[in-house]
């Protein structure tokens, strides 16, 4: 009974764990459209999912700053928000840089070849422009460094940020002529920097991408480009 109770609860949270996968994938690359509104129902049915992962999902989500549940009417997917992402790195530059130090110091050999795969990996999508794949490998360096910090702590706090700044790059990538071409770079010298226990490097690159993001947000507000991605 015991352990049929308990294989129950890891299928569930497995389960979960791949809808808020699914969905914050399709969020960040906008295939759900910001101001988008869906029903819970049709996330069910576009996953082939039972309600109660999806909830477990949407609940992370909402805490990630991007989406809304709204009473009567259903999910709303939030608009880009440059004064949310600007906030968001404004914690990034507090934080970030600890777990980056951390990673670069405290990785294990295992760690440190994923990490060279990855840069090797991202390099491939910024030469072919392709922005998903890019998004994708960046959201798993994110969870990396997270592990290879081992600071649950900054980890916490860090995590529902990084999906806010990876929809924006993917938004300027898609959108406009700035994006990847400038934060691509830094964020592959950064994995290979920890990949070879080189924290200084790590850390400057660091200094180049938060600016270079920081820049490329400031823009999309004074360009005007958002009405190319908010309904």
């Amino acid at each position: 009974m015991n352990g049929s109770y308990g294989s129950t609860i890891s299928t569930l949270f497995s389960r979960a764990e791949e809808a808020y996968t699914i969905i914050e994938e399709m969020i960040v690359t906008l295939t759900l459209v910001p101001g988008e509104i869906l029903t819970e129902q049709a996330l069910c049915e576009r996953l082939d999912m039972g309600r109660t992962p999806i909830r477990e999902a949407l609940l992370r989500l909402k805490q990630d700053y991007l989406l809304s549940v709204l009473p009567r009417q259903g999910i709303f997917i939030q608009p880009i928000d440059t004064t949310t992402a600007l906030e968001a790195l404004d914690v990034r530059q507090h934080v970030e840089g600890l777990l980056i130090r951390r990673a670069s110091q405290l990785a294990s050999d295992s760690q440190r070849q994923e990490f060279l795969r990855m840069a090797d990996q991202a390099e491939k999508a910024l030469k072919s422009a392709d922005n998903v794949a890019f998004s994708q490998i960046d959201k798993r360096f994110n969870e990396r460094v997270c592990e290879a910090a081992r600071h649950a702590v900054a980890a916490k706090t860090i995590m529902p940020l990084h999906a806010v700044s990876r929809r924006i790059g993917f938004f300027l990538s898609q959108f406009a002529d700035l994006g990847l071409a400038d934060t691509g770079p830094p964020h592959v010298e950064i994995m290979r920097a920890i990949a070879e226990a080189d924290a200084d490097t790590a850390l400057t690159s660091l200094g180049v991408l938060h600016r270079r993001t920081r820049e490329q947000t400031l823009a999309i507000e004074r360009e005007g480009l958002l009405d190319r991605a908010n309904k």
